[in-house]
């Protein structure tokens, strides 16, 4: 138990630092999260996340859609969980212990974690290449990336994620 502990507040650490260090920096930090999504790269802003987590143990919550996961008893706040995957029409996150939830942070919401695939690690945007993005739309992304092996990275607009009226509604 002691493990986790020291492993969490090692994570909550990190975080902690980079928000600082951007923040400090007076703009935009040009490192992301890099999470997979079902056959697909994510970049998350750190501003945008509170934490991460392997995934807890969920109540089901009935009638509700598919995508939509259940609730979880995080250190006493109840998250809703959403397959992000699914939610973008892509098939359910298939179980694994790569999995992982992101615990959002966001100003317009309040208790919204997403399941992802896997945690990539840190990417920083400044030696990718600026793609155009219209195709990819309807995933809520800000930008299109290509990194340095040819890769695309897309990245995630968290806030229109979580104003969706169909997200902000999975009965």
């Amino acid at each position: 138990m002691a493990q986790t502990s020291n492993l969490r507040e090692f994570q909550e650490a990190i975080l902690s630092k980079l928000k600082d260090a951007a923040n400090q920096v007076g703009g935009e930090s040009s490192s992301r999260l890099g999470v997979t999504v079902g056959d697909k790269r994510f970049l998350v802003n750190l501003q945008d996340v509170k934490e991460v987590l392997p995934v807890p143990p969920m109540q089901l919550v009935p009638f509700t859609k598919p995508w939509f996961l259940g609730v979880a008893n995080v250190r006493g706040n109840l998250y809703s969980i959403s397959d992000l995957a699914q939610f973008m029409g892509m098939p359910a996150t298939s179980k694994s212990t790569n999995n992982r939830i992101l615990l959002l942070s966001t100003e317009s919401t309040a208790q919204v974690a997403l399941l992802v695939d896997s945690l990539i690690g840190l990417r920083s945007v400044q030696g990718m290449q600026l793609q155009s993005a219209e195709d990819e739309a309807d995933f809520f992304s800000l930008n299109l990336y290509k990194d340095a092996e040819g890769g695309d990275w897309l990245e995630l607009d968290i806030e229109a994620l979580v104003q969706n009226k169909n997200f902000v509604q999975p009965i």
